[in-house]
């Protein structure tokens, strides 16, 4: 799973995932169930449900956490129903729902950001009988996203698996769900070149003659052409891809690597890493970095890149889509990386990236 090629060559850590081979076998059971109906993509999932929930449910506004991913929030926009934020922060434990004022049509979407909080972060007796709609893109897997009793729960696929489009949505109460959809032609053709791209990259790592641009280009190209288009179902071939993951052994290893990189990074000065809570079946999406300020974020994310380790920033807030982005949201956002922990890697990898970031970190302090 590991890039074995020494690093003088072309080894490199984070960014989208490339093509990876694995033992066939069968997959964990999902957390879904049998009635699910799976989407193009998370914001497919959350745009076709508030869709049926405006002709069926007779929902009016939605209220959603003040950090998130603008691109979603500008997508939402386009779904005729009215968007609210209310505060929640990553460094929060809970999100602040006490802070919601209901009123009839509400729903209220609620994020495990980062695969850090547990089913316990909600108090739902804040929410006065709204209907409540999980987002658990960032660890399907859990213990919360298996046990969970909110009216409806999506989660992107793409996110912790190495597949080029994906979401579910499903309705842990019970719920009828929207009818089921095709894959669109469009939405195949941008699939098909983040696959391609998947694939390409993977064969750029192992050394073969692929220039990084061409793979570079086409994982834009499909990118920005899912994000573009209508509500699309998933491809057949993608699901079938599903089935086949061992997902529980990337979790774990996902887990592991997220622990490698928290103790070799234990002691560093003005760098704290988020860390679940202790105890539960929680894992870590990434290792979620917070610098002491948003300079020593930069710099120090510059020499990363230089050297090859390509962290994420999730998300950036410059330009709001809706307004109400607090300053500690700003502040939090400008202070944060996202270390990639996946499958890809392995204890010596994490253990070099630690390394870089405790060699810049420092440099940085004095």
């Amino acid at each position: 799973m590991t890039n074995r090629m020494s690093r003088s060559d072309r080894w490199e850590q984070g960014s989208e995932f490339h093509w990876i081979t694995y033992p066939v076998a069968p997959s964990s059971p999902m957390p879904w169930g049998k009635s699910h109906l799976f989407l193009g993509s998370a914001r497919h999932a959350l745009k076709k449900l508030l869709k049926y929930g405006l002709v069926t449910r007779n929902w009016k506004r939605l209220w959603i956490p003040s950090y998130f991913c603008q691109e979603v929030v500008s997508s939402l926009l386009s779904a005729d129903i009215e968007l609210s934020l209310y505060p929640d922060c990553p460094s929060n434990d809970s999100p602040q729902l006490d802070r919601i004022e209901t009123r009839p049509g509400d729903v209220v979407l609620v994020i495990n950001f980062f695969g850090l909080r547990t089913k316990n972060s909600i108090d739902r007796s804040y929410l006065h009988n709204m209907e409540v709609i999980e987002d658990h893109s960032q660890d399907p897997w859990s213990d919360w996203a298996r046990t969970s009793n909110a009216d409806w729960c999506i989660a992107s696929l793409r996110k912790t698996l190495p597949l080029p489009e994906g979401s579910v949505l499903w309705s842990p109460a019970g719920h009828e769900l929207p009818a089921a959809i095709p894959a669109t032609a469009a939405h195949e053709k941008a699939s098909l070149e983040k696959f391609t791209a998947m694939v390409l990259k993977r064969l750029y790592l192992e050394g073969y003659p692929v220039e990084k641009d061409t793979y570079l280009r086409l994982l834009l190209s499909g990118e920005n052409q899912l994000g573009a288009g209508e509500v699309s179902g998933m491809l057949d071939w993608t699901r079938s891809l599903l089935s086949s993951f061992p997902v529980t052994g990337w979790r774990n290893l996902r887990r592991r690597n997220h622990h490698v990189l928290s103790a070799e990074l234990f002691n560093l000065t003005g760098v704290e890493v988020l860390q679940p809570r202790t105890g539960l079946d929680t894992c870590p999406f990434s290792g979620i970095l917070v610098f002491d300020s948003p300079q020593k974020r930069s710099r120090v994310r510059e020499k990363l890149i230089a050297s090859r380790v390509y962290p994420a920033i999730l998300w950036p807030l410059e330009k709001p889509a809706v307004a109400g982005i607090s300053q500690k949201d700003q502040e939090f956002s400008q202070r944060m990386l996202s270390i990639h922990c996946d499958m890809r890697y392995d204890e010596t990898d994490m253990k070099y990236v630690a390394s870089l970031i405790k060699k810049y970190g420092e440099s940085e302090s004095i």
